[in-house]
């Protein structure tokens, strides 16, 4: 695949990684696939973390995208829960820059916005409104299609409104 219009975005978790992945012609942007990056609790910190870096590094070579966008942490009140996200997080933007990207970012307003209208959707309405921006209909049902992915295209398309 060539870089000449294919965006990833990535949607950071240590659990799930959600990633998405559309094309840009001209004003018309196009669903080509997403899903998830999964990591069991049960393993190591270390073996999480490089299965994070390693799918992020399989994504990139796949696709050769033209850019890569990725969603700014949400700190929460919980020091262990942001520390996890933030090491995940870390692994996905190793991955990009190892790469030769620049990850460009995007907070969850800002990508919310982009999508609606409003800095302040619903996961319901961000679903609905990618989906529309798409022209595709992406099933929740699909086993790879997660609200993970769907902020991921998301973050994807809010790139792809800003080249």
């Amino acid at each position: 695949m060539s870089n000449e219009s294919f965006i990833i975005g990535i949607d950071p978790g240590l659990t799930k990684t959600g990633w998405g992945v559309v094309k840009k012609s001209g004003d018309d942007i196009k669903y080509i696939e997403c899903g998830v990056i999964k990591t069991e609790s049960s393993d190591s910190m270390e073996n999480r973390l490089t299965f994070i870096y390693n799918s992020v590094l399989n994504l990139i070579s796949r696709f050769n995208p033209l850019g890569v966008a990725m969603e700014q942490v949400f700190v929460n009140l919980n020091p262990g829960s942001s520390q996890k996200l933030i090491m995940a997080r870390t692994a996905s933007f190793l991955a990009i820059a190892k790469s030769g990207y620049v990850v460009k970012e995007y907070t969850p307003n800002e990508i919310k916005k982009n999508i609606t209208g409003l800095g302040h959707s619903s996961k319901d309405q961000i679903y609905v409104m990618v989906q529309k921006i798409l022209n595709s209909d992406i099933r929740k049902d699909n086993i790879s299609v997660t609200l993970d992915s769907i902020d991921a295209l998301a973050v994807a398309v809010c790139h792809a409104f800003s080249l």
